[in-house]
């Protein structure tokens, strides 16, 4: 056993620590899917606070990356995967759905805000209530969909876990009620992600054929395929299992008056590091930005116009 006052003595408890909490919590979810599936169907709060659960051990496994090694954290990464496809199975059981086309949909009702699961699977009350959006297909989220706040534990007030969207354009630039410094992005296709100027991180996890425009101090993103980041950040940007990630500068119609965009962005790619260019990104080229109209015009758009809006602006239009 490593001596506990070298650094590397550290490193190895913080290791077995971090995988034995990680292996329990990822049983005890493991085990709410199994009882959730058992029962043929899950409500939304459930799925909403199963996907919580993954996400937040998502987020565990990104903070410990560099402390822990790397063969566990491939292992912690590929448990992870197992669990995502259950739930994921589970969630089109629970409420199946059409594969994504672009089709013209009949306004809907207003869905009210989202609200956040304040029980666990077995019934249990949870004591505290997390900030979240999820499961929503073909539609406009705005700060109207975020739950109260008097329902959110103050502590928990600052960070928000976006989940399972698909088709939508999300609008979270004049977010008010709430003072959002991180965010964990997770699960979002064919998707327009408008989000607030962060002074912490943003990790995203399993997105594809996006428009991401983010102001933030660190940046993550993982699993993802066929992006576009509209970024301003002070650190240099990680990617890691990614493919086709375009970078351009964050838009002027959005910039503040504080805001600095550092030009030469240099990302990190944790999946190629050889001292050759990384084939799974690019810098946007200027022609391809989109101009103050056409973000206007996303700012402006009307719940029931999603569909010309995604069908131009996403990357695989």
């Amino acid at each position: 056993m490593a001596d506990p006052q070298t650094p590397e003595g550290s490193r190895w408890n913080f290791s077995q620590s971090f995988l034995s909490d990680f292996q329990s919590s990822r049983s005890d979810l493991q085990t709410c899917i199994q009882q959730a599936t058992q029962s043929g169907t899950a409500s939304k709060q459930t799925l909403d606070d199963l996907n919580l659960q993954l996400a937040q051990l998502s987020k565990n496994i990104v903070d410990a990356a560099g402390s822990i090694p790397k063969f566990d954290q491939r292992n912690c990464e590929n448990q992870l995967k197992e669990i995502e496809q259950s739930l994921e199975r589970l969630r089109k059981a629970s409420s199946p759905a059409s594969k994504f086309a672009f089709k013209r949909k009949a306004r809907e009702a207003t869905q009210p805000p989202s609200n956040v699961s304040t029980a666990s699977v077995t019934g249990s009350v949870a004591p505290k209530s997390s900030l979240t959006l999820s499961s929503y297909t073909m539609k406009l989220v705005t700060p109207r969909d975020l739950p109260d706040p008097e329902t959110i534990a103050p502590e928990l007030r600052s960070e928000l876990s976006i989940i399972d969207l698909n088709s939508c354009i999300l609008n979270l630039l004049n977010t008010k009620q709430y003072e959002i410094s991180a965010l964990h992005v997770r699960d979002v296709k064919n998707s327009i992600l408008l989000l607030p100027v962060l002074e912490g991180s943003i990790i995203l996890h399993d997105l594809a054929n996006c428009v991401v425009v983010v102001s933030c101090h660190q940046f993550r993103m993982h699993s993802s395929q066929n992006i576009d980041v509209y970024l301003s950040i002070q650190s240099n940007p990680i990617i890691e299992h990614c493919s086709g990630i375009r970078f351009g500068p964050y838009p002027s119609a959005f910039t503040l008056e504080n805001d600095q965009h550092v030009p030469g962005l240099a990302v990190q790619d944790f999946s190629h590091i050889k001292s050759t260019p990384s084939p799974h990104w690019c810098t946007l080229a200027e022609g391809a930005w989109k101009s103050s109209e056409d973000w206007q015009s996303i700012l402006t758009l009307d719940a029931i116009d999603l569909e010309p809006v995604l069908q131009q602006a996403l990357p695989g239009a």
